[in-house]
């Protein structure tokens, strides 16, 4: 029987040995030399669980704190100054640590506006040449022109009650016939019973103002804005009918649009040409970083990139 091996002291010694040997890995990994900084590099004034304040950031918040030369900073000057940094310091490690941008809002924006402002540094730094703005002028020539103003009356027959869709036509088209004669618009108005259509509405009155177009293409919709669009002052349009009745557009005044030279648009197209330069930069680092990722999508969430945009 002493001959015979013991299985459980066996086993037991195997694993007090392995445990004893991880221990004194353990404590040579982290005691060997070099594991651990104990030297602070020129190029910084602290080390902060091993992340460096520069020099240079420490000088630049002193002169800016005490709105002084560094070399004139008092030495309790600094140390407030070099106190307030390793404060900082450790609220922006224990801000990752806590993985504080994942729910707050404020850090998560000012995360995504650090990180476009230096992907986009060198875009916002280039100054573009006059050839390059000319050509992108010349490229893009429909976005400068002066906006259209129009003064305009819409007038509708309506087709309510006993009126028939046909009856209010009729109607319409006398009344143009009448305008185009010239007749004044309030007494055609009150012979064959029309009114505003309300479309064009300004604080709950008529407006019988000046409308800039883009304003007169949202008031009236497309059908009637196309034709609006091509009467010049002092016209009437045909009738045109709308599910509210026949419509008649009286222009008082039209001053259409004109296209800007390049002298003219000029700091308009400084403008634009940045823009676009910044948001192709945007565009090509989000495709880089989505490239990078591993993205996985919800089957809705599928569909949806999957949609027509």
């Amino acid at each position: 029987m002493s001959m015979r091996p013991h299985t459980t002291r066996s086993m037991s010694m195997l694993a007090l040995g392995a445990l004893l040997g991880l221990v004194i890995a353990g404590y040579g990994l982290f005691t060997a030399k070099g594991t651990r900084s104990h030297g602070v590099p020129p190029e910084a004034i602290v080390l902060v669980n091993g992340r460096p304040i520069l020099r240079s950031d420490f000088i630049t918040q002193a002169r800016t704190e005490f709105a002084t030369p560094f070399a004139h900073c008092t030495t309790e000057q600094r140390r407030k100054v070099l106190e307030e940094m390793i404060a900082e310091e450790l609220m922006v490690q224990r801000g990752l640590q806590i993985d504080l941008s994942s729910y707050d809002a404020d850090v998560r924006a000012a995360m995504v506006a650090g990180v476009e402002l230096e992907v986009t540094a060198d875009v916002l730094a280039e100054q573009p040449s006059e050839p390059q703005l000319r050509d992108y002028y010349e490229r893009h020539k429909s976005k400068y022109v002066t906006a259209g103003v129009m003064r305009l009356r819409d007038i509708v027959s309506r087709a309510t009650g006993p009126v028939s869709v046909d009856q209010a036509m009729s109607t319409a088209r006398e009344a143009v016939a009448a305008l185009r004669t010239g007749e004044p618009l309030e007494t055609v108005m009150q012979r064959h019973h029309l009114a505003d259509s309300g479309r064009l509405m300004d604080a709950g009155r008529v407006d019988t103002g000046d409308v800039l177009e883009f304003a007169a293409r949202e008031k009236l919709g497309g059908e009637m804005y196309g034709v609006a669009s091509t009467l010049q002052a002092g016209q009437i349009s045909d009738a045109i009918r709308q599910s509210d009745g026949v419509h008649i557009i009286f222009v008082i005044q039209h001053r259409f649009p004109v296209q800007q030279e390049y002298a003219a648009a000029a700091d308009q197209v400084w403008t634009d040409y940045k823009n676009d330069a910044l948001t192709r930069v945007r565009m090509a680092n989000i495709r880089y970083l989505r490239s990078r990722s591993d993205i996985i999508l919800s089957d809705d969430a599928r569909s949806l990139e999957a949609s027509p945009r």
